[in-house]
This record gives structure tokens, sequence and C-alpha cells, in this order.
């Protein structure tokens, strides 16, 4: 729930421990806070799909030429497909080291039988994962350079998945 008081916006997890009746026609609430979480720093909503990728740390020579077809020299690496996903970025497992603001180079197929995407993306947040976990962070990327055609698959991917939550 998102409630307003005074004109701040917050979301709150709470209970509603009574209605109250206005002169007005309208009615107030009590409300008994059990949480109040910081808000969502996401353009878009995101969901959980298999993505398949491959990644590698890059620089911004190496982001520009992977971006307008060049080939670039490095490790590859594939995460797991299943991962978070909205058309503003990515959240992954990773096994290497990385560091916000750390750019990544991203080839990603949509669609089993498309085209791969050349992406680029930043590092935005990182969070730890489990100690049994082969991976060493899980990281929050945003989308610096996304094909108009790979906007449109993610678009239709979220779709997807929304409506087979319905």
């Amino acid at each position: 729930m998102v409630l307003s008081i005074d004109g701040v916006s917050e979301r709150r997890t709470g209970t509603i421990t009574e209605i109250l009746p206005k002169s007005d026609g309208r009615f107030g609430v009590e409300f008994e806070d059990i949480a109040r979480h910081s808000p969502d720093k996401r353009d878009y909503p995101r969901l959980c799909a298999g993505i398949p990728i491959q990644y590698m740390p890059g620089d911004a020579e190496q982001a520009e030429l992977w971006a307008s077809g060049g080939e670039v020299q490095g490790d590859w690496l594939s995460p797991d497909p299943y991962m978070n996903f909205s058309v503003g970025g990515l959240r992954f497992d990773v096994t290497e080291t990385l560091c916000v603001n750390d750019r990544v180079l991203i080839e990603m197929k949509i669609n089993a039988d498309a085209a791969a995407w050349r992406c680029t993306a930043r590092v935005v947040r990182i969070f730890e994962v489990s100690p049994d976990s082969s991976a060493v962070a899980s990281v929050a990327v945003s989308f610096e350079h996304l094909p108009p055609g790979a906007l449109e698959a993610l678009s239709a991917l979220t779709l997807q998945v929304q409506s087979s939550l319905l």
C-alpha cells in the first residue's frame, strides 16, 4: 500500500485498524505500521524469465565498438539464464567481482529463435548471495545502449509474463 501523509508518499506494510466516516461522505482510516519500505528505484517493473545472455566487463572504448557491431577481445561469461529483468535492465548472478559503475557488454537472446542483441549496461547495484551459491554476487545493471528491436522484444516478453501471472 502507498500512503500519502502530509504530501509524502511512502510504501508501508500494515493493518487498517479502524474506518472512520467523515461528514463529507468520505472515509478516513487508522493505520498501524508494521514496516516502511524505501521507494523503488526502477523506472520499469521487474519480472523473471529465462533470458540467455553472455557478458563481459568492458571500458568505454570497448562498449562503443561492441554497440556499433565490432568485435571485442575478452572472456565471455554466461550466467544462469533465469533472471530478473525489465526494459531498463537485468539482474543476474556473477562469478567474478564487479563494482558499481562498472560497464558490461552484453549479448542477449530474448527469443530462442531470434538473433542476438548487442547491448551495453552499467552496474547500478550489487546484492549478496547465499554462502552456498557458486556466484560471488548478484548485480543489477541498467542498459546504456539497447537497440530498438531489443526494447520491443523485452516489452513483448514483459506483457507475456504479466499475462501468464493473471
